[in-house]
């Protein structure tokens, strides 16, 4: 038995010196679970339980999004070993969102999109957020405002407008994420925007952009010429570019 101990902990602290030479990346997806147990487990040998988990679970990400009960019912998995994992992605977007925290004031799309993204990180279903601006383009606050399933939520018009209103915005940002991957905006989006739109400017609220967010890209509906266009009191709702690139092709030459 003291022999095992000896192998296991020889083999505990070459991974400490590969990760601190070489960084969490060197390991494979079950040597990184393996070494992320360690600090739940003091003496358990957990290269069975990160077999386990990749096993049931399928990869790295699909343990890390697993609930803190799905997460127990792997063998040698506790609730504190659950609760590490669980926690991961959250710690990362508190990382990321934290890491913005120097740049509030947006001066671009481009930034808008990075702090949008960070935001998001982790997220595995649509959700809504809100991003309220001063007139000097600062973040003032931020709101989530729902949350759907994997592939669907409602865009919130009125608590987008009450929210902004109540920290007396001058203009906001709406985002909400695909985390199937497509970052191109639905009729639905669009149609939302034009009426998310239409509320803020009744009461004196420009809405600047709808980010459109998955975790790799974002799209701008304003960089795409897709935001509505006010006339007044109405709307114009913004037609998809794809419909556009169709009207603007060329008639072909009868001649």
């Amino acid at each position: 038995m003291a022999s095992q101990k000896g192998i296991h902990a020889g083999h505990r602290q070459r991974m400490h010196e590969r990760v601190q030479k070489y960084g969490l990346e060197s390991l494979a997806e079950h040597e990184a679970l393996e070494y992320l147990l360690y600090f739940t487990n003091a003496q358990k040998n957990t290269n069975p339980i990160a077999h386990a988990l990749l096993e049931k679970f399928g990869d790295l990400a699909g343990v890390l999004e697993a609930s803190e009960e799905d997460l127990c019912s792997v063998e040698g998995v506790g609730p504190a070993s659950a609760r590490l994992l669980h926690l991961l992605p959250q710690v990362s977007a508190y990382y990321h969102r934290s890491r913005t925290r120097d740049r509030r004031r947006m001066k671009s799309v481009e930034e808008l999109g990075a702090y949008a993204m960070a935001r998001f990180q982790g997220i595995s279903k649509e959700r809504v957020l809100l991003i309220c601006l001063s007139r000097q383009r600062r973040i003032t606050y931020t709101a989530w405002l729902s949350q759907g399933v994997e592939n669907q939520v409602a865009l919130p018009v009125q608590e987008a407008i009450s929210q902004a209103l109540r920290v007396q915005a001058d203009s906001a940002v709406l985002c909400h994420n695909h985390p199937g991957g497509n970052a191109l905006p639905s009729r639905q989006d669009l149609e939302a925007t034009a009426e998310l739109a239409r509320g803020m400017n009744t009461v004196g609220i420009e809405l600047l952009d709808h980010l459109i967010v998955t975790d790799t890209e974002y799209t701008s509906l304003r960089q795409r010429c897709e935001m509505p266009v006010l006339m007044g009191d109405r709307v114009r709702l913004a037609r998809l570019q794809e419909d556009q690139e169709e009207e603007d092709e060329p008639p072909e030459d009868e001649t």
